[in-house]
Parts: structure tokens; C-alpha cells; sequence
């Protein structure tokens, strides 16, 4: 009983998320994605650089598509994993709804994808573009599958076409990687030079303060012609006195010496 009430909740979570990616939810948004990054891909077995930055941000993409999902409807990471693993996920129309989730776990796949968008991308341009003109290829207005002597060589075309699509992304990813890195430089040269002039002010305060310490203050003379006056008038009074004691003295002494 237990069993069977797990292996329903494993088909609910199967088919919850299989009805979530084939919503607007999940599509526009992936389809969006590809549709804008697929130009630089091509079938080359050698991996560039910018094939990896565009896979880490479709990761970061798939990522946050579903964690939003599995928060709404409640459905642990724990059960998604097992439902993700069961038998039920594994069969011909699961993987293929699944693919651009699996693409998130598999840079190949995810390769493969892009490649694969890229030229369906191109083929309907140029179907576009004939339909213009008046002029369609026999297999197109029949819906035949088979390439003709045209469509081969318009993927010859295309090919180029990726190639250099694929040159002019690199070119510009490297441009715009320059200008971080110019942009960074020229914010680290502006701090240091705050950082300067910062430095040339606080010295130039610290002197300016050492100097007002080391002037000696004004003499007040006014204030030390104040204080002395005192003493000089003191001892001009004392001068004067002595002078009257020795007048009164020598008349004292001459009348004493004329009663002898």
C-alpha cells in the first residue's frame, strides 16, 4: 500500500513538472534564451570559451525556473529527484519533454541543442527571405526532407555564416571583458589618487598644527612695565627716606656739636 501510495506521488510530481515545461512558464523564457545565444554555435567538436559563460547563465536560467516552480506547488528537492530518477522519467516522451532540462546537466546535449536551434534559426531566415522573393526550392513547397543540390549548399553557407557569427560574438565578448577591466583599472587609479591627496592634507594639517605649537607667545611689555613700576616707585620712596634720615641726622649731629 505504501508503495503504491509512493510511486503516485511519483507519478503526480512526473507529470506536474512535465505540464510546468510545456507551459509559458518554462518555454518562452528557455526558447528566448536559445533563440539569443544560439548564434555562436556550431557543430565543431572544439569548445570555446564563450560556449561555457552561455551554458553556465542557461544553468543559472533552468535553476531558477524550477526552484521558483518547486517552491509554488510545494514539492521538495528530495521528490524531485526521485521522480526526476524513476522509470516514469525515463521513457522516449518524458526525455524528450525533459531535454532542455537534462541540457542544464549536460554540456554536450546542451551543445547539441544550441546547434541544432542555430540552424533551424537560419533555415527560417532564409525561407523568409526566398518567400520574398518568389523563389522557394521544390522540396520546400513539397515538404520533402531530403536536401537538395540548393539546400546543401545553403548550409554551406550557413556554416560559414555560424563560423563567423561565431567570431564576431568572441570579438565582442573580448571588447566588452576589456572595458571591465579598463573601467576597473581607471576606479583603482581615481581611489588611489583620493587616497594621495587624503594622505598630502593630513600632513599638511599635522604641519601647520606642529608650527602654531612651536611660535613662542608675545612678550606683554605693557604687562612687565605693570609689574615693575611697583618696585621702581618702592624703591625710589625707600632712596628718599634715607635721604631726609641723613639730612635730619647731620643737623642732629651739627647741633649737638655746637651746644658742646
Amino acid at each position: 500500500m505504501a508503495a503504491e501510495e509512493e510511486m503516485g506521488d511519483v507519478e503526480w510530481v512526473v507529470d506536474s513538472i512535465a505540464g510546468f515545461l510545456r507551459g509559458p512558464a518554462w518555454s518562452v523564457p528557455v526558447l528566448e534564451f536559445m533563440e539569443q545565444k544560439c548564434e555562436v554555435f556550431d557543430d565543431e567538436e572544439e569548445s570555446k570559451l564563450s560556449y561555457t559563460e552561455i551554458y553556465q547563465e542557461y544553468q543559472a536560467l533552468v535553476e531558477k525556473l524550477l526552484e521558483g516552480y518547486l517552491t509554488e506547488v510545494g514539492i521538495t528537492e528530495e521528490k524531485f529527484q526521485e521522480a526526476f530518477s524513476s522509470p516514469l522519467a525515463r521513457t522516449h516522451t518524458s526525455q524528450a519533454i525533459l531535454q532542455t532540462v537534462l541540457a542544464a546537466e549536460d554540456f554536450r546535449l546542451f551543445k547539441k541543442m544550441m546547434v541544432q536551434k542555430n540552424i533551424e534559426m537560419q533555415l527560417q531566415a532564409i525561407r523568409v527571405m526566398k518567400e520574398r522573393n518568389g523563389v522557394l526550392p521544390d522540396c520546400l513547397t513539397e515538404g520533402s526532407d531530403v536536401f537538395s543540390e540548393i539546400e546543401q549548399e545553403e548550409m554551406k553557407i550557413l556554416r560559414e555564416v555560424l563560423r563567423k557569427s561565431k567570431e564576431e560574438y568572441e570579438i565582442e565578448q573580448e571588447r566588452r571583458r576589456t572595458e571591465e577591466n579598463t573601467s576597473e583599472l581607471e576606479e583603482q587609479q581615481l581611489k588611489q589618487r583620493e587616497d594621495y591627496l587624503k594622505k598630502k592634507r593630513d600632513m599638511l594639517i599635522a604641519a601647520k598644527k606642529e608650527s602654531r605649537n612651536n611660535i613662542m607667545p608675545p612678550t606683554n611689555t605693557d604687562q612687565k612695565e605693570k609689574e615693575s613700576s611697583p618696585k621702581e616707585e618702592v624703591s625710589e620712596e625707600k632712596q628718599k627716606l634715607l635721604q631726609k634720615r641723613k639730612v635730619l641726622a647731620e643737623k642732629l649731629k651739627e647741633e649737638v656739636i655746637n651746644k658742646q
